[in-house]
């Protein structure tokens, strides 16, 4: 384990900083795995599947907005590595064009509460900020990176798209049929309220085609449902 990810662990552990489930990772990916992060911001949880998966393995890291979090990509460095494969592109339900709605505080961009404004319905839990600006980015999809990529594999998917993940699972139908990966998604009803779906659609999409739910509790354990106090959530294939 690297210094970086070993100081990740740690915060993720014990501060609200990083995501609690952040050092839980190393349970679910094993070296050679193919892996996709989408929504990949600075690169923290692609340099830590890099370094999970290992010379043998390889990650798909994806990003659509270049210039967010300048200093921590380049601590971070996940694009450099030789198993990590940078796309900047937004991922959805269809591909196009379309634009990325950027909030900004005083002190510049808050990339990371970004979204696609594509089929949704006023800024949502962005309305805090100060102003917006438009990004138009181009729009893939799962099915699509998978296809152009050539992939013959996909073992893990991270989804954190401030709300849009029942768009980019719509747009991965097929990988999933197919590949049947474990999928750790960001959910939260603050997010999925600009959109035309609930938490419980999400949910309910992975658990029609098979998918248990799993939340952490000092371990992975079912969930029936999103609960108001937890964000990240593990879906594996039944």
């Amino acid at each position: 384990m690297t210094i970086l990810n070993a100081v990740a662990n740690t915060l993720s552990r014990h501060t609200r900083y990083l995501d609690n489930e952040l050092h839980t990772i190393g349970g679910l990916v094993r070296p050679g795995d193919v892996c996709l992060d989408v929504g990949s911001a600075a690169g923290l949880y692609s340099r830590t599947l890099s370094d999970l998966v290992g010379p043998a393995g390889l990650v798909h890291s994806v990003e659509p907005l270049s210039f967010g979090h300048p200093f921590w990509s380049r601590v971070l460095g996940a694009r450099r590595r030789g198993n990590v494969r940078h796309h900047a592109v937004a991922l959805g339900a269809q591909p196009g064009r379309a634009a990325m709605r950027v909030p900004y505080t005083a002190s510049g961009p808050a990339t990371s509460r970004s979204f696609l404004g594509r089929e949704s319905r006023g800024l949502g839990s962005t309305a805090e900020f100060v102003r917006h600006e438009d990004v138009v980015v181009e729009v893939s999809t799962v099915d699509a990176l998978v296809a152009e990529a050539g992939l013959e594999r996909l073992d893990f998917v991270k989804i954190d798209v401030e709300g849009g993940e029942l768009h980019v699972l719509h747009g991965a139908a097929r990988t999933v049929e197919r590949f049947r990966p474990a999928m750790f998604i960001e959910i939260e009803e603050r997010h999925t309220a600009r959109y035309d779906h609930s938490p419980g659609d999400v949910v309910a999409w992975l658990t029609a085609r098979g998918y248990t739910m799993y939340t952490w509790q000092r371990g992975w354990v079912p969930a029936e449902r999103v609960c108001p106090h937890t964000n990240n959530y593990l879906f594996r294939s039944s």
